[in-house]
């Protein structure tokens, strides 16, 4: 059960201003991490994306750009599995940024947390991460990439276990979940 959660908090549009990953092998949450980013449209930051995760221009003044940050980030993707909640969502980000900054794509496959809740845990009303993490009693700081990332690592581990799998792709194929390539 290896896998590396990730969650993007964005500035404005796909332009990234915090990235959270969280690796997980063998079934153990293993590191968890987080990086603010000068988002490629600084200094503006959408004012409602500001109120959603509290990260100010002020915040990200002195943070590193993507692509400064690539080659610390880098290592966290190759040849890995991802998963994150609302993953399109996630994955564009990641696209985007690395197509601005002329990045070349990781060799990765991923799958999104939401279709695992909505195929593991069918009696929720709502599959968003806030929802899914209240039922399963995670506390976190919901929408800071850091705590994101690691409740949607945590998420994809309680629905490998309801499933009883022994890896991602036994788990997936339980379930009728495909992985998507990056």
């Amino acid at each position: 059960m290896t896998f590396t959660a990730i969650d993007f908090e964005t500035a404005h549009a796909s332009f990234p201003c915090e990235i959270g990953l969280t690796r997980v092998e063998n079934g153990v949450v293993m590191e968890s991490k987080s990086w603010l980013i000068k988002p490629a449209c600084f200094p503006y930051m959408n004012p409602w994306n500001q109120r959603v995760h509290g990260i100010s221009t002020k915040d990200v003044s002195t943070a590193r750009t993507f692509e400064e940050l690539w080659s610390e980030l880098k290592p966290w993707f190759d040849d890995n599995i991802l998963v994150a909640h609302n993953a399109a969502f996630d994955m564009r980000v990641l696209r985007s940024a690395l197509a601005y900054y002329d990045l070349a794509l990781p060799r990765v496959d991923y799958f999104c947390t939401v279709n695992v809740s909505r195929k593991v845990w069918k009696h929720l009303p709502s599959h968003t991460l806030g929802a899914v993490s209240e039922y399963h009693h995670f506390v976190f700081h919901h929408h800071r990439a850091g705590d994101d990332a690691k409740v949607c690592a945590l998420i994809a581990l309680k629905a490998f276990e309801s499933v009883e799998a022994l890896n991602v792709t036994e788990g997936l194929e339980k379930m009728g979940i495909v992985l998507k390539k990056l």
